[in-house]
């Protein structure tokens, strides 16, 4: 699959106008890839599991409000791909399965705990997003509008987890997960500072 990977990186890369780069061009596009290719098994995972769990649907949701915070807030990277993947279709199905388990239990409190969740999201991201790489840093104009389109994701996942066209009390599920994605990737935006004993 790598050496895949690698010949078509490097024939997207000698199409590609700027032929002085073409080394570089190729490690770029087949970092593309990789990440795409681990997106779409991950969320291949993600359906497979929780349609073995009977929570397809909330699963899907859960991980689509996450990747969306997730395109513009960033977020913490993991140690390598498969560590990467596991935790993601690990989270993300296990969460499906949970808001699916207990969202009739929540009751009356599916307002509040939908309200705390989209709270803490949205200090989440104003407080620490966008979260990048120490290599790739951003420009102070590129971080608001990274920061402001975090913010526009929050807001378009509240509205959708408060219409009223579902009825909050009646399907629960709904802003639960979106509530438990927005909550997940923003605790992957917190800084992590745990020093280490020496």
């Amino acid at each position: 699959m790598t050496h895949s990977i690698q010949s078509l990186s490097r024939r997207l890369a000698s199409e590609n106008c700027y032929t002085a780069g073409a080394g570089h061009t190729a490690e770029v596009y087949a970092y593309a890839i990789k990440v795409l290719v681990l997106n779409a098994t991950a969320l291949a995972g993600i359906i497979l599991f929780s349609w073995l769990l009977g929570s397809l649907h909330t699963s899907v949701l859960i991980w689509a409000a996450a990747f969306s915070l997730r395109l513009f807030a960033g977020g913490r990277h993991q140690s390598g791909p498969m560590t990467c993947w596991i935790l993601t279709v690990g989270v993300f199905t296990m969460l499906g399965f949970l808001v699916n388990t207990f969202a009739r239990a929540t009751g009356e409190y599916v307002l509040l705990i939908t309200a705390l969740g989209l709270v803490l999201a949205l200090f989440t991201v104003i407080t620490s997003a966008p979260v990048t790489i120490s290599s790739k840093q951003f420009t102070p104009s590129k971080r608001r509008q990274l920061k402001m389109a975090a913010v526009a994701v929050v807001v378009f996942w509240a509205t959708i987890a408060f219409a009223p066209l579902h009825g909050i009390f009646d399907q629960p599920i709904l802003p639960l997960g979106v509530t438990a994605g927005l909550v997940v990737q923003s605790l992957f935006i917190l800084p992590y500072k745990f020093s280490q004993n020496s």
